[in-house]
């Protein structure tokens, strides 16, 4: 193996730490532009649903429609923070700018960027959760002083997506095919992922199906604390199986 190839396989927590601090301090310039349409949105889905239709469908599994579709409203947030940031910025950086392939005449690795990726995403994702905690805190809608373990729960399903994103990113070519992930992945298993409705009055298959979307595990650790761990480890599970993935990729495409 050369030294290019080997420098290419290397990894180092410093490196990835070097590539979050690159992306921190180019984000911090656009980061309010940015946070403000996802909360908006977010704040608009809380809403019109809890507000508009909790008026006819008053109470979900003993609670209120509002207090129930918060903590999904919140699991969706992370997850979409950290998917925009891992697949249409991280492509526009990768395709676009080349700044992955500056960085890697440095010493960081391809791994190194990919990892500092991962980071950056889930630093987004994670503060945009964090605001609309607050957002629900401030609305009523926090019931618990066990929301103050949430942060640890947002930082691993932030994670999850993260790599999800970047996995994605890595296999596609064309900015275009993100209309596919988005449209054709994202959007139902956010309709689908237990956001606004709960699992237990569907039939057994779609049941199934529904626990087998990561969002739901997201949802549904952010909202019951008796089964939180079981989802959290469904979600670390994911996490280190696709792990290594990005980076094994984008090694053989950028670096042939």
């Amino acid at each position: 193996m050369t030294k290019h190839a080997r420098e290419a396989f290397a990894f180092s927590p410093r490196g990835a730490l070097r590539m979050w601090q690159r992306n921190a301090t180019v984000g911090r310039k656009t980061l309010v532009t940015t946070l403000m349409p996802r909360f908006l949105e977010a704040i608009a889905y809380l809403a019109i649903m809890g507000l508009g239709l909790g008026t006819y469908l008053t109470t979900v599994e003993g609670v209120d429609y509002v207090d129930f579709i918060a903590p999904g409203v919140l699991a969706s947030t992370i997850m979409f923070g950290a998917i925009i940031e891992t697949t249409y910025n991280a492509f526009v950086r990768i395709h676009v700018r080349r700044v992955v392939e500056a960085v890697v005449t440095t010493p960081l690795s391809i791994a190194d960027v990919v990892v500092g990726e991962y980071l950056w995403a889930a630093t987004r994702a994670v503060v945009y959760g964090l605001i609309f905690l607050l957002v629900m805190v401030a609305f009523g809608l926090v019931h618990t002083p066990m929301a103050l373990l949430l942060p640890p729960v947002f930082a691993i399903g932030a994670l999850t997506f993260a790599v999800l994103g970047m996995a994605y990113t890595s296999l596609v070519s064309n900015i275009e095919h993100f209309n596919i992930l988005f449209t054709g992945v994202l959007t139902p298993m956010f309709l689908f992922g237990g956001v606004f409705f709960p699992f237990s009055g569907l039939p057994d298959w779609a049941q199934v199906v529904g626990w087998c979307l990561p969002l739901s595990h997201l949802v549904a650790a952010t909202r019951d604390g008796l089964g939180t761990l079981a989802h959290v480890g469904a979600l670390l599970a994911l996490l280190i199986v696709l792990f290594p993935f990005p980076a094994a990729r984008l090694r053989r495409t950028l670096l042939r």
